[in-house]
């Protein structure tokens, strides 16, 4: 079972690509932002990173209106 937190989404409107900032929940580690990043555990991933053959549970959280 695969589980992925994606914190942000960025899109080039002039290429139509787009790459998702992604964490990994399984980290346990001491909250030090050098080793989470360059060992992998929250990085860029690109469209492909996501595979067809799994199956993925998506929330998108609804903001109250007058909080943003």
């Amino acid at each position: 079972m695969l589980a992925h937190t994606i914190l942000g989404v960025d899109f080039n409107e002039s290429t139509g690509e787009a790459s998702f900032l992604v964490l990994d929940p399984h980290y346990s580690g001491d909250e030090d932002l050098h080793t989470i990043i360059t060992r992998g555990w929250c990085s860029w991933k690109m469209p492909s990173f996501w595979k067809q053959e799994y199956f993925y549970n998506l929330l998108l959280p609804i903001p109250p209106q007058n909080v943003i």
